[in-house]
């Protein structure tokens, strides 16, 4: 019995003693060892990619530092400075100046004769209302009726209109695209003297037009004192409309605004105040310090990433590792190849001022860049230009009719042989006929541009000289035409034509209360106009207040009036093309027959072609302003008094190749498309075929920076970011075999875990055996005792 005792002991023992759990994670750990290995390596991988996003950063900013020092148009910023020819008066009194890049350096003498103005008028005494006493307040109710036009728009007073309503009326009309330009406030002068105040919003000597019968001191609107001229109301100036009136070296000039920006290249002047007397002397010259400091910017990107990339190459004996990224080749292609192009000399320049190192940019014993002040601060004093041409790139050629515009990214220094076999051409006719006699009859001549469908028809007369026929054409040619429509039916009232303050029920056509009016048509653009207007009360609703909604629907594209004969007219508010039309279609609900008519149009909008007339010998010759393939245009005539056939014509572009290599023509503009010279564009003016010249091309430092560091970090095609999608798909492949191991690994934890279980229940069952024997094995022992 003993032994049946010990045997129940020892599985009682291994039962309840046994952890399960524990065996389980014991036999997975290999797994969880591998997985946690390739999670490691994922972190790794992370830190690589965290490390190369910073050098290609660091390389990002490196090129935009050198684009931005590659345009010499862009290269240097400019100071100006000024003084006045008086010690009474200063020169910052009369202007002030601003500039931009494409400013030149220079000296220049301005006299400020005259600043233009913006036109103000008001009332001429005090406003009064219907019964002629002077209103007392500007919200005073003035039962006043009638219309007048205010720069092109009508406005309308209401009998319940106060000053305070007028004058928001007025500036309710100068909103939108549409916008009349004059804005209205009102003035207390005195005790019961309200005065109504216009002003133009713009200066110059356009001003604005004020009109209208209503107005006069006959009209119903005289109590407003803003008659015109010669009437006993006539409103009161309060400050004329006038250009700005200046001379710089001697030139005198005209302008609408005290800002001028196109009188020299990059310079904006902005006009204070006259003083004929007064000469201020302007000096512009470069802006040393702004200058410097670019330069010192560029040689801080290129610091800060070559101490970037050595970083990775430092070795840490503490924890005997380098960076991350020491064993990367593209970082070692990155040091060469930029140490390697900085320190070139450029083509073409004199051997003083070549290199980066010749102006006084230079390496330090670590490779780092540094300004030496003694040579840069010489340059910078004396010849910044110098310091420009190693930045930038430039060409030259010994043919006048060969100039170089822009290198491509992968173009080297060097010289390119140029080849035509086309030149560039102009579209050009030219007549066959002696015009010494003059023009032997009348005629109509049309051409039609061919890119933009820009039409222009000149009337020519018997007798014109060649030089007549010239200006006539030339004249209309570049012409700018703002597109205008109208419709056929005109409206009246009483047999008179109607206003735009006739009432819709004065027309005598039956509108009734409720009756809609569709408008609809395109708006300059093409972009289709739905639109309608109801008809609240005819005997309010006025034709402005139809023309208003005309306006709405068009968006305040077009100006909406009604003409002398009655007819609504459309007026695009902007110069050019335009495809404008127009429908108004009242639908007469209440049986009325009000109709508008169709639409016809008065001017068609157009821009100037770009074409043009010039003398040939006794003939004419008609042309394209510009060269090439798309440039051309049609001839149509109603007689031939020109001597020139009716037909279409077009220019042609030049054609070629630079260094063998493919080049497409644009124009006098060859452009490479293929190997080193693609993105070189030259502008080749001659008509020769043939080898047509070299072209000498110094690429500066910070062009040649640009397509060097655009193959790095390019964020499509670099190489940084080519090595982290790599890097990437490394990482994602890991993470596919991690998950496929923890997959695996919950399968062997389910399948273990059953089996541990099994066996426990075994061992349970053993249990329940072994407790069995031992009670019987104990009775047993009992009976015997």
């Amino acid at each position: 019995m003993a032994t049946t005792s010990s045997i129940a002991s020892l599985i009682s023992g291994q039962v309840a003693g046994f952890d399960a759990q524990g065996a389980v994670d014991g036999l997975l750990g290999v797994r969880k060892f591998e997985i946690s290995q390739l999670q490691k390596k994922q972190d790794t991988i992370t830190a690589r990619q965290d490390a190369l996003l910073q050098i290609n950063n660091a390389v990002s900013g490196l090129r935009s530092t050198a684009i931005g020092m590659a345009d010499s148009t862009a290269f240097f910023g400019y100071t100006a400075s000024l003084a006045s020819s008086s010690s009474a008066v200063s020169a910052s009194s009369l202007l002030d100046v601003s500039g931009t890049s494409g400013v030149s350096a220079g000296q220049h003498n301005i006299i400020v004769s005259q600043v233009a103005q913006a036109e103000r008028i008001s009332s001429s005494v005090a406003v009064k209302d219907s019964t002629g006493t002077a209103v007392a307040s500007a919200s005073t109710v003035m039962n006043l009726s009638g219309s007048f036009q205010l720069a092109g728009s009508t406005v309308t007073v209401s009998p319940s209109d106060s000053l305070n309503d007028i004058a928001a009326n007025i500036n309710q009309l100068n909103t939108g695209a549409s916008a009349t330009g004059v804005s209205a406030s009102v003035m207390k002068v005195g005790t019961n003297d309200f005065r109504l105040i216009l002003a133009s919003d713009t200066t110059g000597a356009t001003g604005f037009t004020l009109s209208g019968a209503n107005l006069d001191a006959a009209g119903p609107l005289a109590a407003l004192q803003l008659g015109a001229t010669g009437q006993t109301n006539a409103y009161q100036s309060l400050q004329l409309a006038q250009d700005a009136q200046i001379s710089i070296d001697g030139l005198s000039l005209t302008r609408s605004t005290n800002i001028i920006t196109d009188a020299l290249s990059g310079v904006t002047l902005s006009l204070k105040q006259a003083d004929p007397a007064v000469t201020v002397s302007m000096n512009i010259g470069i802006d040393q310090q702004a200058l410097r400091a670019n330069v010192q910017s560029f040689v801080d990107a290129y610091n800060s990433l070559q101490t970037m990339i050595s970083d990775q190459f430092k070795f840490d004996p503490k924890t005997n590792t380098s960076g991350l990224l020491s064993g990367d080749p593209l970082l070692t292609t990155i040091q060469s190849n930029l140490s390697n192009s900085l320190f070139k000399s450029v083509p073409g320049l004199a051997s003083d001022r070549n290199s980066l190192v010749m102006i006084g940019v230079e390496p330090d014993m670590n490779g780092q860049l540094m300004i030496n002040e003694n040579r840069f601060g010489t340059f910078l004093a004396n010849d910044p230009t110098a310091i420009r041409d190693v930045f930038v790139a430039q060409g030259s050629s010994t043919n006048n009719s060969l100039q170089f515009l822009t290198n491509g990214l992968t173009t080297p220094s060097g010289t390119y042989s140029v080849n035509v076999t086309q030149a560039a051409s102009k579209a050009v006719l030219t007549g066959t006929t002696d015009l010494t006699p003059g023009l032997a009859a009348n005629e109509t001549v049309t051409i039609t541009d061919t890119g933009t469908s820009r039409q222009a028809a000149i009337n020519l007369t018997a007798g014109q000289t060649q030089s007549q026929i010239i200006s006539a054409l030339n004249a209309e040619l570049s012409t700018d035409y703002t597109e205008q429509h109208q419709l056929s039916t005109a409206l009246t009232a009483g047999g008179l034509p109607a206003t735009g303050s006739t009432t819709l029920s004065a027309l005598g056509l039956g509108v009734a209360a409720g009756d809609t009016i569709s408008i609809s048509g395109t708006r300059r653009s093409g972009v289709a106009v739905n639109s309608s207007f109801t008809v609240l009360n005819p005997a309010t609703d006025t034709v402005s207040t139809l023309l208003t909604a005309i306006q709405s629907a068009f968006n305040q594209e077009v100006g909406a009036t009604i003409d002398a004969t009655g007819k609504v007219t459309l007026t695009d508010i902007t110069t050019g093309d335009s495809q404008l039309s127009v429908a108004l279609t009242a639908n007469n609900q209440g049986g009325g027959t009000l109709a508008f008519g169709a639409d016809t149009i008065v001017t068609n909008g157009r821009y100037a072609l770009p074409e043009q007339a010039v003398a040939s010998g006794n003939m004419i010759s008609i042309e394209s302003k510009s060269y090439g393939g798309g440039s051309g245009f049609s001839l149509s005539q109603s007689a031939n008094g020109l001597g020139i056939a009716n037909q279409t014509i077009a220019g042609t572009d030049v054609a070629g190749s630079i260094n063998g290599l493919a080049a497409t023509g644009s124009g006098q503009m060859l452009t490479g498309i293929s190997g080193n010279v693609d993105g070189l564009s030259l502008l080749y003016t001659g008509t020769t075929t043939g080898a047509v010249g070299n072209l000498t091309v110094g690429i500066g430092i910070a062009s040649a920076l640009d397509g060097i560091l655009n193959q790095y970090s390019n964020p499509v095609t670099g190489l940084i970011q080519n090595s982290m999608t790599q890097e990437q798909a490394t990482f994602d492949s890991m993470t596919a075999k991690i998950d496929a191991l923890t997959r695996q690994m919950e399968q062997q934890r389910v399948s273990l875990t059953n089996q541990f279980s099994s066996m426990q229940q075994a061992m349970a069952s053993l249990q329940n055996s072994s407790s069995f024997l031992s009670q019987a094995s104990g009775l047993a022992s009992a009976r015997a005792a």
